[in-house]
């Protein structure tokens, strides 16, 4: 029996997320496949690193850092996150990843971004994956507010606008069940007003029209991921771990004790889904 880990994306909401797989490494739940999309595959990272409390570590000491996210960075490279900051000296020095236990890693990760050209969603898998993390970066690069990432020939910008939670690449994938992360609670529901209108879209990405479709039905993909997921669970198919409670900031939120509490109420959330994530590993 194969089970899929699904991580949604959500900028700095991704706290929650490393709270919940702190859980998983303390209580030493892995997974044979992973799959993530912007913050989620961040998270990912450290999870088959098995380097708990790593990116608890980031937020906690950086956040504030204006290397990290900031109108700074927007002004001057391009980008709110500075990924050469964070993939670069952060992940070399400051706080060290361990790229070795990751790449040796006998989980496999499937990181999800989105095709400029065609609107739909490209996974790279983990051994595709450079040590500059470029599929991460581009999967975590946010429309109107990073540059676009060109990997492989082709053009790349954030995986949650074409699949904001992959659990159907798991289920293609054939994973018998799943094991989701949200970073939004169960009475979200995404806006289906548009976030940016169609003159702004053609003017900026008009040369990318499978983006420009994408971003233009954003919110009608996530909300039918989210009916994708229940009727999933109604089937015992998903265990679905999402906050309790809203998460009331914005996905460049800079507040470490913010995000502390986010933090803590994934670990909360992740132990009182325990006895269920076990059932389910028994199975």
């Amino acid at each position: 029996m194969s089970i899929g880990l699904v991580l949604e994306g959500g900028g700095m909401r991704g706290a929650y997320t490393s709270g919940v797989l702190d859980v998983f490494l303390d209580e030493e739940i892995f997974f044979p496949k992973v799959y993530g999309v912007s913050a989620g595959a961040c998270n990912a990272l450290n999870y088959l690193s098995r380097q708990k409390g790593r990116n608890h570590q980031i937020f906690s000491k950086y956040a504030t850092d204006d290397r990290y996210v900031s109108v700074k960075n927007l002004q001057e490279k391009g980008s709110l996150f500075d990924f050469d900051f964070l993939f670069g000296e952060l992940s070399h020095e400051l706080i060290p990843f361990d790229y070795q236990t990751f790449y040796h890693s006998s989980m496999e990760l499937f990181v999800g971004a989105t095709d400029l050209m065609s609107g739909m969603e490209i996974y790279y898998p983990k051994e595709s994956l450079d040590e500059s993390f470029t599929a991460v970066k581009a999967s975590s690069s946010l429309p109107f507010l990073s540059q676009i990432v060109k990997l492989d020939g082709k053009f790349l910008l954030d995986g949650g606008i074409a699949a904001p939670i992959p659990l159907e690449r798991s289920i293609f994938d054939g994973n018998q069940f799943h094991v989701v992360v949200l970073t939004r609670d169960y009475s979200y529901r995404k806006d289906l007003k548009p976030d940016f209108s169609p003159a702004m879209l053609r003017t900026v990405y008009g040369q990318y029209p499978g983006m420009v479709s994408a971003m233009m039905v954003r919110a009608e993909t996530y909300n039918s991921e989210l009916q994708v997921i229940r009727r999933q669970e109604q089937a015992g198919k998903v265990l679905a771990i999402r906050p309790s409670r809203p998460i009331d900031i914005s996905r460049y939120e800079k507040d470490p004790q913010k995000l502390e509490s986010i933090y803590q109420l994934g670990v909360q959330d992740a132990k009182k889904k325990l006895p269920q994530i076990w059932d389910l590993m028994k199975k």
